[in-house]
């Protein structure tokens, strides 16, 4: 019979075992849901971005087209069978080169007079779109924006309107309409589980095909005959997706059950609102992974406390067994033995130890080193970033010239029949000028094209200023920008690399110029000076400076405040990463008189070491 005493330390060990347990679930399952979701944000982050470039990379088209006259001509003269057959095929033209579904042109009633279709069977012209919310709002004087199924065509794509003017007042309306199936089946190839939903919560983008044209929630009977009366479904009735046991975690993410006929999967669901499209991604990820880590876990910490049980056994039963045979030598010789055997064996496990340690140290050589060479690849691709951004302005730079040169020749051509070679002389010293001018340009930018190592050198910083000003000269005549440079000692040196450290100047220079952008008096202001031991250059400007909560982020990858179609959001992450590499620092922040100030700072190297 088990004694009072015992039976207590069983049951205490018992509920220690079941709370150890609950505490390795509990620990497991938070873990887990804070990984899933930290990937879900950054894959919605890149779905976000996606479906905005789909979107926007047509909405220059309804404005440039309302421009056109022969658009305008045809409202005022419907009846013109020449004109219609023109602007007919200039629609079909400008629809094939910009590949949208349809552009098509109403009048200010909102009957269709011409479309890039007008060919096929599903010709817009004839209907009557008076009653579609794209158009009520360019007819207002506004940009449309729409997103529906086609009245005609019963394909649904979204709709892009700009009003067609005559003076001041609206005589028509054209409108492109974009096709969003291609984003559609990229998704769906990529075995995400997502939606896309109107502000009402109707699906109409869609992974899963069964869940399209259902809804987040239940729609009143107001948004229900909105629905009808603007016939943006082609149909009055949605399912709802069957979503229950929610269970709130953030504003943006629940967790909750996804009821598919008889089956039930726990999700996690993440959304990410896009105000100016008044849309939002819904983002479902498999709660199974989850449930099967805390399995794992559970059974880890089982078969653990069942070892730590089976060593407690083991120690008292070898504990009483010394005691038994304490005084008996062969007990001794015994312990003396098992003493040899576990030295030997933990020798063993030690030498096994080194040998793992040694593999894992060459590991994180090899690691580093591709680390290393990502981080190379991820500099070059900013330096090429950065010249395609700049490549308009560097044609207009190098179009002066050789026009400029053209003009020089046929002069000269003029003068050399009229016998006076001494102005001919002198147009082919222009030339030769306007020609040293394109090689300086074009040689800069093969310098800073070219793929550089990470080796550090000697560099004037004065040359690497005036190298980044040579490929950003053409933008700041664009934006007349004031550009104040103050250097104390022009043959300050420090140890970088030269094209590296161009890039981090031309990084800081291109945001300075985009914080000024618009400004009447917009001025920036580049300070170099030596420190103890150290070179610093300031670019400093008179924008609207860094908001204080985004000052701490301004370095962080992805981070920009800028539109998506301007940049990624690496220029400074990047240009840290250089700077640290060799040594220096790159500081923010905002000044107290307005703008923003980064300082970089380098090592400054000795004129004897130079």
């Amino acid at each position: 019979m088990l004694k009072p005493a015992r039976i207590f330390w069983m049951l205490a060990t018992l509920c220690l075992a079941g709370s150890l347990l609950w505490a390795a679930a509990q620990w497991s399952e938070r873990n887990a849901l804070a990984q899933l979701r930290t990937a879900g944000q950054h894959r919605l982050d890149v779905y976000t971005g996606s479906l905005r470039n789909a979107v926007e990379r047509y909405t220059w088209l309804p404005f440039v087209l309302s421009s056109q006259r022969d658009l305008a001509d045809l409202l005022r003269a419907p009846q013109d069978t020449v004109q219609l057959e023109r602007v007919n095929r200039y629609l079909k033209a400008v629809n094939n080169a910009a590949q949208a579904s349809a552009i098509y042109v109403l009048n200010a009633e909102g009957l269709a007079l011409a479309s890039s279709n007008w060919d096929t069977p599903q010709s817009y012209i004839g209907n009557n779109y008076a009653f579609r919310p794209y158009f009520q709002q360019a007819r207002a004087g506004a940009a449309g924006r729409f997103y529906g199924v086609g009245f005609t065509t019963q394909q649904p794509g979204y709709f892009l309107s700009y009003p067609i003017r005559e003076g001041e007042r609206v005589i028509g309306v054209v409108v492109a309409k974009v096709s969003l199936e291609a984003l559609e089946r990229d998704w769906r190839l990529t075995g995400e589980r997502m939606l896309v939903a109107d502000r009402y919560g109707v699906a109409f983008l869609a992974t899963d095909p069964a869940w399209k044209w259902h809804t987040l929630g239940p729609l009143p009977a107001a948004t229900l005959n909105e629905i009808k009366q603007s016939h943006q479904y082609g149909r009055n009735t949605f399912a709802r997706l069957e979503l229950i046991k929610q269970q709130t975690i953030d504003k943006s993410t629940l967790r909750a059950s996804l009821k598919s006929g008889a089956q039930q999967a726990d999700m996690l669901v993440q959304t990410a609102n896009l105000p100016d499209l008044d849309w939002q991604i819904v983002l479902l990820t498999d709660l199974a992974t989850v449930q099967q880590g805390i399995n794992r876990v559970l059974v880890g910490t089982g078969l653990g406390l069942l070892a730590l049980l089976a060593w407690f056994l083991f120690w008292r039963q070898r504990r009483r067994r010394i005691r038994d045979n304490i005084r008996a030598s062969a007990a001794l010789k015994q312990a003396h033995d098992q003493l040899e055997q576990k030295v030997a064996e933990r020798t063993d496990d030690l030498l096994g130890a080194n040998v793992q340690l040694q593999r894992e140290i060459s590991e994180r050589i090899r690691t580093e080193l591709d680390l290393r060479a990502a981080q190379n690849e991820l500099v070059q691709a900013g330096k090429m970033a950065v010249l395609g951004q700049m490549a308009a302005g560097v044609t207009h730079e190098l179009n002066q010239p050789l026009t400029a040169m053209r003009a020089l020749a046929d002069n000269a051509k003029l003068l050399l029949e009229r016998g006076k070679t001494s102005a001919v002389a002198e147009n082919l010293v222009f030339i030769s000028q306007l020609t040293e001018r394109m090689g300086k340009i074009t040689g800069q930018l093969r310098s800073f094209a070219r793929k550089s190592d990470n080796r550090s050198e000697a560099v004037l910083v004065k040359q690497s200023i005036s190298n980044a000003l040579l490929l950003l000269e053409q933008r700041l005549r664009q934006q007349a920008v004031l550009l104040n440079i103050s250097q104390s000692d022009e043959q300050l040196r420090v140890k970088c690399n030269a094209v590296r450290l161009e890039q981090v100047l031309i990084n800081l220079l291109r945001n300075a110029l985009d914080a000024v952008q618009g400004k009447a008096d917009a001025c920036i202001t580049l300070l170099v000076w030596a420190e103890a031991g150290r070179v610093k250059i300031s670019v400093a400007d008179n924008g609207a400076g860094i908001a204080p909560e985004q000052l701490a982020s301004v370095f962080d990858p992805f981070f920009t405040t800028k539109p998506a179609s301007e940049g990624l959001g690496l220029g400074l992450a990047i240009s840290l990463s250089i700077v640290r590499d060799f040594g220096g620092n790159l500081l923010a922040s905002n000044r107290p008189d307005g703008g923003a100030c980064f300082e970089l700072e380098l090592l400054a190297v000795q004129e004897q070491d130079a």
